[in-house]
């Protein structure tokens, strides 16, 4: 699974408030920094803020999406990886979401063993720097 790189910062972006405050339990006991925005608009600020290390996004938000967070972390000056999270799973939004430039495509839902697997994944693909 490869080394995982602890005190990174990862910003979860998650419309349901329960969903993201667990996921930040998850990711803070495997040693991970975990920033919480509830919207998509509000993540393309706190990614050119905080630049965290990693983005963590569900597909669907409201208003502005998971794909627009992609690009707009792959874009930025440091391509933050990302891993696209989704209960609604199928092979168009999985293309999709890579093809925004997503390292990760992570099926809700997951567990703690599957979110650390993809979290070293997308941290590895992030610093090889090709985003997938």
């Amino acid at each position: 699974m490869g080394q995982i790189r602890k005190g990174l910062k990862v910003l979860i972006v998650e419309d349901e408030r329960d969903m993201a405050a667990a996921f930040a339990r998850l990711l803070r006991r495997m040693g991970y920094h975990p920033l919480i925005t509830l919207s998509g608009e509000e993540a393309l600020d706190v990614i050119d803020r905080e630049e965290p290390d990693l983005v963590l996004t569900d597909l669907r938000l409201p208003a502005t999406d998971g794909l627009t967070v992609v690009r707009h972390a792959r874009r930025s000056a440091r391509k933050i990886p990302v891993i696209v999270c989704t209960a609604y799973v199928s092979g168009a939004s999985r293309r999709e979401a890579l093809s925004a430039g997503a390292a990760v495509y992570l099926p809700k839902p997951f567990s703690a063993v599957e979110l650390e697997a993809a979290v070293s994944r997308a941290l590895a693909a992030g610093a090889e720097g090709d985003g997938r």
